[in-house]
């Protein structure tokens, strides 16, 4: 009886842990500032911020405080999208910091 319990245990925990590391497998990546920018800014704003392709503010002049940065991401404005629903909070938080950055 003993060496069933054993097994029991056993088998219990392994199927706990493959769960966990699948689980933690499918939670999101924060990217970091750049990462975030270079995959989703770069095409408008440029590597450096100042391409302004389609009327993209060059953001090395732009000198909007962290709300109005966050508003703007966040809501989007004239032709640039919103992504409040594609990225999270932490993701536009951190692309802010990295935006400051590029500021000359």
């Amino acid at each position: 009886m003993r060496t069933k319990i054993s097994k029991r245990i056993m088998q219990i925990a392994i199927i706990g842990f493959f769960s966990i590391s699948s689980y933690s497998q499918n939670l999101p990546v924060l990217k970091s500032g750049k990462d975030v920018f270079e995959f989703k800014c770069v095409a408008c704003h440029g590597i450096d911020g100042t391409k302004g392709k389609w009327g993209a503010i060059n953001l090395q002049r732009s000198y909007l405080d962290d709300i109005e940065i966050l508003k703007v991401i966040s809501n989007g404005r004239r032709i640039m999208p919103s992504w409040k629903k594609k990225l999270t909070l932490e993701e536009i938080k951190s692309v802010i910091l990295y935006i400051k950055t590029l500021r000359k």
